[in-house]
């Protein structure tokens, strides 16, 4: 086996790894497949949906006011939760909060923020669509989808408003830098956001695939560039947002100039 074929091999069965980590995050309990409810908190405190309590919140936080009788427990530590519980998350974050067993099944409820507004997820233990879940569809890996491309971080990074997969809601998105690549003799530009924790890139896209097998579009995370700027784009890795598994979900849009002329046969396609 000569060298190139061993790094494809290599390349390959890495591939077949992720998928396999992919599939199992998305199977697992409480987990993307068992959302039940997506519900913007009022600054009035009110009922909600599927688990009892009055739910508020305000710009800095999220406030839950429950009775010993209502059956909550924190999400970490089971503490009961008599009274007024409070929890502030970063914006496009999210956490489990807490859970409820005032039904035969048990319920999570999750707290995330989004656009400056909070919202809960509700979570049950199991749905159809996680019992009925055997894996995400994938193009078969094809090595010629590993394309080195180079990135050149902004001056500053770029602060635009995006739109997402819900209209009654927009986001924020910082682009950090370009990456610019080629495919098939010709050279294409991709807007990149940077993840501060890790310094890894994400480009999200839409390519001639998309409503013909893929989702409206698709992202692609990819490791920290080299020192003089080389990234891997691998689109056998190109995944799905949540909004592809569930009505639950605020994804974001890509920035227009995010458009790929040609098909991407490759990674995630839309779950059946």
């Amino acid at each position: 086996m000569t060298s190139l074929e061993n790094e494809i091999t290599t390349a390959e069965a890495e591939f077949d790894a992720w998928h396999r980590k992919r599939n199992d995050a998305l199977a697992e309990d409480f987990g993307l497949l068992t959302l039940t409810s997506f519900q913007w908190l009022a600054a009035k405190p009110s009922a909600v949906d599927l688990v009892p309590g009055l739910w508020s919140a305000d710009l800095r936080m999220a406030s839950l006011n429950a009775g010993a009788s209502d059956g909550f427990v924190t999400y970490d530590g089971g503490t009961p939760v008599r009274g007024i519980l409070t929890k502030a998350v970063a914006e496009r974050s999210q956490t489990m909060w807490v859970r409820w067993s005032g039904r035969t099944e048990e319920v999570t409820v999750e707290l995330a923020r989004r656009d400056g507004r909070y919202l809960i997820r509700t979570r049950a233990a199991s749905t159809p669509a996680q019992q009925n879940f055997s894996g995400v569809p994938v193009f078969d890996f094809d090595p010629n989808w590993i394309i080195k491309g180079s990135y050149v971080p902004h001056l500053s990074p770029q602060v635009v408003r995006i739109s997402t997969a819900r209209s009654d809601t927009s986001l924020t998105a910082v682009l950090a830098g370009g990456i610019t690549f080629n495919y098939q003799g010709s050279s294409y530009r991709l807007q990149a956001e940077f993840e501060p924790r890790t310094g890894a890139l994400r480009v999200t896209f839409h390519d001639a695939t998309n409503g013909l097998g893929t989702a409206a579009w698709r992202f692609l995370d990819m490791p920290p560039p080299a020192l003089d700027g080389t990234v891997l784009l691998d689109f056998n890795r190109a995944q799905n947002y949540p909004f592809a598994f569930t009505e639950y979900a605020v994804c974001p849009a890509p920035v227009g100039v995010n458009q790929l002329p040609f098909a991407v046969t490759a990674g995630e396609k839309l779950p059946a």
